[in-house]
């Protein structure tokens, strides 16, 4: 599944409009990420990666959780235990509106509690971003196809 700008995210009965695109890629992989706003709310949506996924991320960043970079093995988060998933050095390509974030290297970290709850930590040379979220099944977000 491919994002594109102005697409419309429909989730828990609020409609987002992508208005910003990541691509990391680290190595091998390359990890979509879509920035979409409501007004001032904000979430960043990972999408299927092939055709066997069903899950997409969703992710909202936090500021209530005070992490150093490079973030230890286990994070406690809201009662959740956090362990570490995958990690590295991405080269970071954006189009669109991305605010707080510029294109080139950033450090990627990103962690998956029970439950399907995921975060991820993110060194940029200027500050440190923290997203916490979960994944949902394909069925329950919408997205319609933007003009």
């Amino acid at each position: 599944m491919k994002l594109r700008l102005r697409d419309v995210i429909s989730h828990q009965g609020r409609d987002y409009v992508i208005d910003g695109l990541l691509t990391y890629r680290l190595g091998p992989k390359v990890l979509p990420l879509a920035r979409a706003t409501d007004g001032p709310g904000v979430v960043w949506i990972e999408p299927l990666l092939d055709d066997l996924d069903d899950r997409i991320l969703v992710l909202r960043q936090v500021a209530d959780l005070a992490v150093i970079a490079p973030p230890p093995a286990t994070i406690q988060y809201k009662g959740a235990s956090y362990v570490p998933r995958l990690s590295g050095t991405a080269t970071v390509e954006m189009t669109g509106n991305v605010p707080d974030r510029t294109p080139g290297p950033c450090d990627v970290w990103r962690y998956r509690a029970a439950g399907d709850l995921f975060l991820q930590i993110e060194k940029w040379p200027d500050r440190l971003i923290v997203l916490a979220g979960e994944s949902v099944h394909k069925a329950m977000i919408d997205i319609l196809p933007g003009t």
